[in-house]
Formats: structure tokens, sequence, C-alpha cells
């Protein structure tokens, strides 16, 4: 080859070597721009991000100082307005009124709060009874009872005074068994020390049998069960003694009062026979062992609220009195004889020593309830041979103590049915009593019920109806009860009406 040729191939190598080199450099450089451009948005979405955090910051220390000015101020605001002589001239008390499950007039200081409440029970009865009753007069007969009664009237003021630990109730009541006459039924002050210790004064139904206990107006039945015409202590002037204790799973009550059934009794009277000197005592001992709110579970008996877990209450009572001449006492029954044999009797408690000892217990869940009580009352006569004599022993030449006992279980169920779930109950009751002082050795009775209830707005608006058959009435009631030891079929209907 020559050397032109020569020369001209080293050429051609030099510039092919040359433009190798600068793709080679240019690709480097693309490829040190794209990483470079990646930094830096990276350093930017860092700087975003870093001042973000600052503004977080700055912000939280803001708040935080703001919420430490708010604090002062409040501390400041409840010092001045602590004082109460400026509170009233800057806010003078006033008042507020309003409907909140009852009518209320209150004072804007929370110092005085009265509220009104009323019922009205409005009963059909039917009362079949044997024509001839063997156990009264021979071939005398008696006829059935059908009618209308508004069997309660009550109106209720109630509310604090001064201070809301002090509260107070006063209850009017013109049933049908007292003749429509308005009269008082409850009248007391109450003062809360803590929650477990409280004193209540003034005339209070007495708190013995769970359900006596019970308001009427929350009654799964037209009325109560028969046991508490039988044993409950009724209404009673005195004081209590009472408290809630344990995060108010458990309530005590200690009654100290003038007589049992006996709230219109005087102290200071020319009649010897209106009081005696022994008061009468009762204890009574409830443990709310499952529920969430023990002092609102089992204000009714039926359960309204569908609980989704399972209440459970359990309760026990003893009752005490001696009894040496109270006008208003406690009904005794007793086995009598005679020429037709058989049958019960009924006197007073005068002049006998009682003991009476009562268990109880109560249970709910999503819409079944369930009420069962057992009471067992000791009678002891103690002025058998000394006037004024013993009624008991008169009648019944009894000298040795005897015993009464009365039992009752209480169901009642929300049937399933579309539309009514938490409206319609059904119910279902049986209960039992016997007694074995008198002549007659024993003598005991039966008693079944049956009814439905349809709640229109709980326990204010509700209808009622219920079949009772008691196989040998054992006492006379004022409320539902006519004639002793009448075989009874009693059909009622009710209609309860509150606000």
């Amino acid at each position: 080859m020559s050397t032109i040729g020569r020369s001209r191939l080293l050429g051609w190598l030099a510039v092919g070597v040359l433009l190798t080199s600068f793709c080679v450099v240019e690709k480097a450089l693309a490829g040190t721009e794209e990483e470079v451009a990646r930094l830096e948005a990276m350093l930017k979405a860092q700087q975003q991000r870093v001042d973000a955090l600052e503004a977080e910051l700055a912000e939280a220390r803001m708040q935080g100082e703001d919420a430490a000015r708010t604090e002062a101020m409040k501390s400041q605001i409840r010092e001045v307005l602590s004082e109460q002589e400026f509170r009233e001239s800057l806010m003078p008390s006033m008042l507020q009124a309003g409907y909140d499950k009852g009518f209320f007039i209150r004072s804007t200081d929370d110092k005085f709060l009265i509220e009104f409440h009323g019922r009205m029970q409005f009963r059909w009865t039917h009362y079949d009874r044997q024509s001839r009753n063997q156990y009264v007069l021979p071939r005398r007969e008696v006829d059935d009872l059908t009618g209308f009664d508004v069997k309660r009237i009550r109106f209720t003021i109630n509310g604090h005074l001064y201070d809301p630990n002090l509260t107070y109730l006063m209850e009017m009541w013109a049933d049908s068994s007292n003749g429509y006459d308005f009269r008082p039924l409850y009248v007391w002050v109450n003062y809360k020390f803590v929650d477990e210790f409280q004193v209540k004064m003034g005339m209070f139904q007495t708190a013995a049998t769970r359900a006596g206990f019970a308001s009427s107006g929350t009654m799964q039945f037209v009325e109560y069960p028969e046991t508490v015409a039988l044993f409950d202590p009724g209404e009673a002037v005195g004081v209590r003694f009472w408290g809630q204790a344990f995060d108010k799973r458990l309530e005590y009550f200690i009654d100290v009062v003038n007589s049992f059934n006996g709230r219109y009794n005087r102290t200071i009277t020319n009649d010897p026979a209106e009081l005696d000197s022994n008061p009468g005592l009762i204890f009574r001992a409830v443990w709310h062992a499952l529920g969430e709110d023990p002092t609102k579970d089992f204000v009714a008996f039926a359960d309204l609220e569908h609980h989704e877990t399972p209440c459970l209450d359990l309760g026990f009572h003893y009752m005490f009195d001696d009894n040496y001449g109270d006008a208003a006492d406690t009904s005794i029954v007793f086995a009598r004889s005679g020429i037709f044999g058989g049958g019960f009797g009924v006197t007073s408690s005068d002049g006998t020593q009682i003991h009476q000892l009562g268990a109880d217990a109560a249970f709910k869940w999503r819409g079944f309830s369930a009420t069962g009580e057992y009471i067992c009352r000791f009678v002891d006569v103690r002025r058998a041979w000394r006037a004024p004599f013993t009624p008991l022993w008169v009648l019944t030449s009894e000298e040795k103590t005897t015993a009464e006992h009365g039992a009752y279980l209480q169901l009642g169920y929300f049937l399933p049915i579309p539309g009514h779930e938490k409206k319609l109950e059904a119910v279902a009751r049986v209960g039992g009593f016997a007694a074995n002082a008198g002549p007659g050795g024993y003598e005991g009775t039966w008693m079944y019920s049956g009814g439905v209830n349809y709640y229109f707005e709980g326990n204010k608006v509700k209808l009622q109806a219920d079949v009772t058959k008691i196989s040998e009435v054992p006492i006379s009631a004022n409320s539902w009860l006519a004639n002793v030891n009448d075989n009874a079929l009693i059909w009622r209907v009710q209609l309860q009406v509150a606000f």
C-alpha cells in the first residue's frame, strides 16, 4: 500500500475513534443529567416534607399556647363566678319550664326543682263468685259484681329544695276504694349525705315485699299479686335510713315507723287505741347481681327496654311488729272451724308479736321477665290471758306460735309479632297461701292469673286485660278482692294514662 493510502486509512480510523468517543461521552453526560434531575426532585420533595413538619410544629405550639390561655381564662371565670353576690348581680336566677318525663319548673341556679306527674287507671271488672258461700251464712246468696271504676287517681309533686341532695315528694290519691276522697298518700323529704347513707322522713311506702314496694303504675297485671294484700305492711309514718353501696349494686332500707297500714295514725290523741308505744321495724336489702344500670333495670316489672344482657335482682326482707293497741294494723288469717267446716277467718293482729321473713328474685332479658317471692310470717299470741284479750286467741283459742306462708311466680314475654315486638306482652302468674293457726289446723288456697298488655307509650299509656281464678279467697281487699272464702273468677280490663 502506498504511503498516501496508509495516511488516508489512519485518518479514517482517527475520525472513527473520535466519533465513538464523542458518543460515549454524550451518553455519559446524558446519564449524569438524568441522575442529577432525579436527585434534585428527591431533594425538593424532602424540603417540602420538612416545611410541612415545621408548619405542623408551629401550629401545635400555637394550639398549646391557646389551650393554656383558654384554661387560665376558664379558671379566672370560675373564681369570679364562685362569688355568689357577683354571680347574682351578673346573672340573676331565672325560671325554666318544660316537659321531661313530666312537667317541670326549675331555677337556672339548680337550687329549686318542682315536677308534676299524674296518673289515672280506668277499669272494668266482672267478679264472678259462687252464689252461695257456705263459709259466710247458710243459704245466703250473693250476686256477681260488674262495672266500671276510676280505680286510681294520683297527682304527684316532687323535686329538690335549696340543694339537689334535699329532695321531696307529695302524692295525693282519690281512688275508688276511698270513695274518691282526695287525701295525701305519700309526703316525705329525703337528704342524701352520700350515696351510701340517706335519710327519709314522713309518710311513705314501707320497704318490705318486692311487689308492694313497687309502684302500682308499673305492674304487669291489672292488680298486685294477692300476697300483697296478705303480707305487705303498706304505708306508714316514720323515718327510713337507706343507701346504695358497691357502685349501687347493693341497696339497703331500714324503716322505723309508728305502725303498719297506718298512714293517718296520730301520736297526740284522746283515743288510747290509735297508737301503741312499740314502733314497727323493717329491714330490706337488694343485691343487683346482673345488669348495666342497677338503679333503673327493675323500675318496672316488664322488660320494656329489652335488655341485651341479663339482669338479675336478689332481695330479702325482715319485719317485726309488737302490736298492743294500734288502730290500723296487720290482718291475720287463720283456719276456722264451724258447722260447715273449713274456710279462712280474718282478724286483727292486736295483742300479737309478728316476725316476717321474705325472699324475692327478679330476672330480665330480651323481652322476657320473671319475678318470684316467698314470704313466711310467724305470729305469737302475747296477751292470751290479759285484757284486752287478743282477738286471735278469742276466735281460735290459739296459744302457740303459728305461721302463714305465701308465694307467687310471675312471668312476662313480649311477643315477636312484626311491628309489635316491644308493644304486646303475654303474662302469667301462679300463687299460693296457707295458714295453720286456728281450730281448723290448716287451710290453703291457689291463685292463677293470665293476661295480655299493650304498651302504647311504655307504662305511661298502656292497655291491660287479665283473668284471675282463686279457689278460695283468703282475704278481702278494697282494691281487688271481695268476700273471704269466695270461689272467684275475676275478669278485668284497664287503661292507664300517666304523665
